[in-house]
């Protein structure tokens, strides 16, 4: 481990908080705290692990380079990574960080971000964090943008800059659980554009919750490099099984 990513780690220990189990609420014992997890709640929560697609970060068997999704269809953003799988215990921890005001997760999920693509991350030399933006009244109605507080998080440890007014959401998509491909595609057609005309990136990282499909991620980046961004990648806290 060189060290950069040993010096972002060892911040990240002493930045984190909570001292609960971020799944369940459990008081945490000192071993347990470098995780967020007690270790209860540890035994069902899955990292994407060392086999995932070359494109979307989903993971995959050890014989596959990409998952069925991108075997079938393009992106526009270059490639995105993913920290833990969207099942389990990671659901609570998840519902929690997006609906019940656990803004302090931010630091746990940025923890185990740099300590899985800690490499990856510096070896893009990334010009800035770009979270995927809210609807305005719906950000106010909750109070916070879930995606913001996890870029700030990683721009915290490793000096990159986070970008809050680039991309502007122009309406309140319906959500999309229950949606195919398609029907995603669908309703977020026109949902972003560039809210500046002066964007001087070159290379940017899209932060976001939850991965499924890869369009909210797709729109974005073709936004962006339509305004003249070279290259886009993603990471997103966690990725559903594709």
């Amino acid at each position: 481990m060189n060290q950069f990513i040993k010096g972002i780690i060892d911040s990240l220990v002493e930045l984190l908080y909570p001292n609960k189990c971020i799944s369940c609420d459990k008081v945490l014992l000192k071993i347990e705290k470098e995780m967020g997890f007690c270790k209860d709640c540890a035994k069902g929560i899955r990292l994407v692990g060392p086999n995932y697609c070359m494109t979307c970060g989903a993971p995959v068997s050890s014989s596959e380079e990409y998952c069925d999704g991108c075997r079938k269809s393009t992106h526009s953003f270059n490639q995105s990574k993913a920290i833990f799988r969207y099942n389990g215990d990671m659901k609570n921890a998840m519902y929690r960080f997006k609906y019940a005001n656990r803004r302090c997760y931010g630091k746990v999920f940025a923890y185990h971000a740099v300590k899985n693509y800690g490499r990856w991350i510096e070896e893009k030399g990334f010009d800035a964090i770009i979270p995927v933006p809210m609807y305005g009244p719906k950000q106010k109605k909750r109070g916070y943008n879930q995606a913001e507080v996890f870029a700030k998080s990683l721009s915290e440890v490793t000096g990159i800059p986070v970008a809050t007014g680039i991309i502007r959401r122009n309406k309140d998509t319906v959500a999309m659980k229950q949606l195919n491909r398609l029907k995603r595609k669908k309703n977020l057609l026109k949902a972003f554009t560039m809210s500046k005309n002066d964007v001087q990136f070159r290379k940017v990282l899209i932060v976001d919750d939850i991965y499924t499909t890869g369009s909210t991620l797709d729109e974005v980046a073709k936004v962006l490099k339509d305004g003249g961004v070279r290259e886009v990648y993603g990471l997103c806290i966690c990725i559903g099984q594709l």
